[in-house]
């Protein structure tokens, strides 16, 4: 048996997952190069989040250096769907107007959280290479 509401939040990630898989579909090695210019933003958002949600900065910094070294080149041992993944999460991450608006104070980040957990979830081990290569403790990333 479920708790009232208990559905409705199923529901909720089942469409997430859907619209992230949707959009990555989508997702050009040019929407990979216009988000890389975006870093400004992301990290104006990023320094906005609580403390106690510190795993999932470091899980959107990791999914954005996965995209900047396949965009400039230096790391290309990751297939395309992981990349087109991790551009369709950042993006919904840094869109304010989203299933729930960023404006709405502490649910409003609920919708972010779950895209990027369940993106982590999908492509974890082509971000698990990543981080060896890059020397990173897998601690810091993943539970």
């Amino acid at each position: 048996m479920t708790t009232p509401g208990e559905d409705d939040l199923r529901l909720d990630e089942e469409t997430l997952k859907a619209r992230v898989a949707r959009d990555a579909r989508r997702v050009t090695e040019r929407d990979a190069q216009r988000l890389v210019k975006r870093e400004r933003e992301l990290d104006e958002k990023l320094k906005n989040l609580p403390e106690k949600l510190k795993k999932l900065v470091y899980q959107v910094k990791l999914l954005y250096e996965l995209i900047r070294a396949y965009v400039d080149g230096s790391y290309r041992e990751v297939p395309w769907a992981s990349i087109a993944m991790a551009v369709a999460a950042t993006v919904y991450f840094l869109s304010p107007i989203d299933l729930i608006p960023d404006a709405i104070p502490v649910i409003g980040m609920l919708d972010d959280v779950l895209v990027v957990r369940f993106t982590v979830s999908a492509i974890q081990s082509d971000l698990r290479t990543f981080c060896e290569w890059k020397g990173y403790d897998l601690a810091k990333y993943f539970d």
